[in-house]
């Protein structure tokens, strides 16, 4: 059946200390949110229920965060959840 198609529960965005973006442990060069919001409609493969995780080093900037939420925004994927990483675990 259609089943095939697999629609991931939660996608990953992770935020370094120098606002970099990965997706899933894609590094991911763009930093504007639109860029982000495409690459993360991708991610989720078109699935509105999608999470999107964000795990923003310590030591990154408060803009950049808000640049994943306001790419989920756009993306159309309204749930968001932080995985606060210290800076000590994420090494």
């Amino acid at each position: 059946g259609p089943a095939a198609v697999l629609r991931p529960e939660s996608s990953a965005v992770a935020v370094d200390a120098d606002g970099r973006f990965a997706i899933d442990s894609q590094r991911f060069e763009a930093r504007d949110p639109a860029a982000l919001a495409l690459a993360l409609k991708q991610a989720a493969r078109a699935n509105p229920d999608c999470v999107v995780e964000i795990r923003a080093d310590a030591m990154a900037s408060h803009q950049s965060v808000v640049n994943v939420m306001e790419a989920a925004r756009l993306a159309g994927l309204p749930r968001l959840v932080f995985a606060t990483q210290s800076a000590a675990a994420a090494r």
